[in-house]
Parts: C-alpha cells; structure tokens; sequence
C-alpha cells in the first residue's frame, strides 16, 4: 500500500529533527533511510507508525489520511495497520514462539484456531515453524529477531517498518538475514521503510534509497545509482569512499587539490563553490614504480584474500587507499609505487547538497 509523506516537519523544543520532508514509497516497495545517527531517520518513521505527533506536514497510509497538521486529524497508532520492527527484540521470554507471533492477532479479537494457524504460515515463511513451541528465551538473537518479524507480518499490515533490526546481531548473521529479508519483502511484495546506518544494508535490502541529512533527504535513487553518483562528497565519504580531497583551484578538465602541490585531470569540469574530487579505493591502481602516474611510497599493506588493500603516500600529495587484486606482484610496506587515477575514475562533487531534490513519485 503506498504511503505518501507531503512536507513533514518534527520538532523537539527549539530543535528540528525532521525539515519539510516529502516522500512517496510505492506500493509494493522498499525504501530505506541511510543517515547518519541524529539525522532524522527513526523519527520519520515513528511519525508514520504514530508514535510521535509531527509538528507539520500530513501522512497517508494507501487513502487514508492518518495524520494532518492542518485539520487536526491524527490516528491512533494501533489503528494505522502498521507493523514495526525495533532494534531490541521485544519477545515475551514468558511465552512460546507460537504465542509471541499470535499475540498482536489475538488483541485484534481474531480467533485463537485461525491466530494459531495464521502464526504458523509466518512462523514457515521465517523458518521457524519447528521452534513453534520453544520458549522464547530459549531462543538465540538471530532466532528471536526472526520472531519479531514473524510478529508483525502476521498482522498483515499495510506497511513494515524496520528500525535497525540487524544492528544487534553478529556479523555473518546480519548478512544471512539480509538476504531473508529482502527475499521475503519481494515475495510477499511489503510496503516497508528499512532505517539504517549500515551502507551495505542499504544496498542489499532497498528498491530506493534516501540519504538522510540535518533532518532532509539529500539524495533519493536506487542503490545503483546513489553508489555510482553521490550528490555530493559528504554523502560519497558516507557511502564509503575513502578518497574524497578538497578542490583549491579548478582548470577546465584539470583540478588543483586545496592542501597538496598535485592535480588531477578530471572527466568533467569542478562545480562553482567549495568541491571536492572522489575516487574509490577499488578505482586506484597500485603498480611497482616506474609506470605511469603518481608516484609515492607504501605506508599500509593489507592482505584481504582475493584483494590487497594498500595506503600510498604520493610525493607532494596525499595519502591514498587502494584496494588491488591479490595476486604475484604485490608490494610491500616502505616499497615504492606508481599510482594510476583514470580521469573518467574521479567523481567531482559539491561539498555539500543545498537544495532538497525532488522526489520522483512511484504509482500505487
């Protein structure tokens, strides 16, 4: 069901936490939010499930209104059909499996054969139908997150909403669950809002991903396309780009770094006002020296499998991370180097976004 946010505002005292946001999640669809902490993501999302009254703007939940400033009119959360899944787990460790998944069903006055039956079908889709009678307490985190979800599909709602729910979990299991995650979204095609900090959920687990900064959504787009254009270097340092160095003077095509005698040829011409250049560690070549390029010294040398993550210092220049095929060849610490930078390679970027993008809507 499609949720449509039109300039919601939320304020705490003398403090925004959430500007003039607007946003449409289709039906069907899985946004997340990707911010930084305190940028206004989980506040978003408690104003949709009604867990914090907005001080502007209005929520609709597919063609019902469930909250507008303007009117007055604001629905009670337990009548917005909106499942939420929290970072801490939330499970009764009193009561079964079985009967933390049919818990929500029962409030509803559904009947216990048809709660218990309905419990079960998600139970089987999570994989936990043969823990069905286990204790909850008895259960591991990974288990019990999978309860909690199990919990609020059973309900049906219109939409999910997921607050960090990984977060808590080890790292191998994190990304087991992404998968099983993002499989069940798509085959039950859910409405849901992912809230995160982790740029790799977001990539795994959105159809669109909105970047979230000082309260606003900076950039919108699919994983694709926020990983391969940044709008801007702040949002490309977030997103992982290690190689992100100030503009002091711009040329054409040729760029001078602010704090280091190097330049740079560029693909495209440096924007007005402050910039940056940007290049990923996997987009730098890292050769014995004599090649072509810059040429500096080997600080760092990380074996990681099938990759060598290198940081050179370039002569004159800054330090650069390089993340290169493992394989014959591969240098040393204190070994000199030839760094290769592709022009076409370097993103050259605004420092910061000023104006809130448009955001495209998605028919239900």
């Amino acid at each position: 069901m499609q949720v449509t946010i039109t300039n919601l505002s939320l304020a705490y005292g003398g403090f925004a936490a959430v500007k003039g946001l607007d946003l449409t999640i289709g039906d069907g669809e899985s946004i997340v939010l990707l911010g930084q902490s305190g940028c206004g993501k989980t506040s978003t999302m408690r104003c949709i499930a009604g867990l914090e009254e907005p001080t502007g703007g209005r929520i609709s939940i597919g063609d019902t209104v469930v909250f507008d400033h303007e009117t007055g009119r604001s629905v009670p959360s337990f009548r917005r059909n909106v499942g939420m899944v929290f970072q801490s787990y939330a499970v009764w460790p009193h009561k079964t499996v079985v009967e933390n998944v049919m818990f929500p069903l029962r409030m509803k006055k559904v009947r216990r054969t048809a709660a218990r039956e309905k419990a079960m079908e998600v139970l089987t889709l999570v994989g936990l139908d043969h823990l069905a009678e286990r204790g909850a307490s008895q259960l591991s985190g990974g288990q019990m997150q999978r309860v909690a979800l199990a919990r609020s599909m059973a309900m049906e709602p219109s939409v999910l909403l997921l607050d960090e729910p990984l977060s808590n979990l080890d790292a191998r299991l994190r990304e087991d669950l992404r998968v099983e995650l993002r499989h069940i979204q798509q085959e039950r095609g859910l409405t849901s809002m992912y809230v995160t900090h982790d740029q790799q959920e977001a990539l795994a687990l959105a159809d669109r991903i909105a970047i979230m900064q000082g309260g606003r959504i900076t950039q919108l787009g699919t994983p694709e396309e926020v990983y391969a254009s940044p709008a801007s270097a702040s949002i490309a340092k977030f997103m992982g780009v290690t190689n992100v160095f100030a503009v002091g003077e711009a040329s054409g095509n040729e760029v001078h770094l602010a704090d280091h005698a190097l330049s740079l040829r560029t693909a495209v011409a440096a924007p007005d006002g402050a910039a940056s250049v940007a290049v990923r560690p996997e987009d730098v070549v890292v050769r014995t020296e004599g090649s072509d390029g810059f040429a500096g010294t080997v600080e760092v040398c990380v074996y990681q499998g099938s990759s060598v993550r290198y940081q050179v210092a370039l002569d004159g220049g800054p330090t650069v991370d390089a993340v290169c095929p493992a394989g014959p060849g591969a240098l040393a610490r204190g070994e000199r180097a030839s760094v290769e930078i592709a022009p076409e390679s370097l993103l050259v970027l605004p420092d910061e976004v000023t104006d809130t993008p448009a955001q495209d809507e998605v028919a239900a």
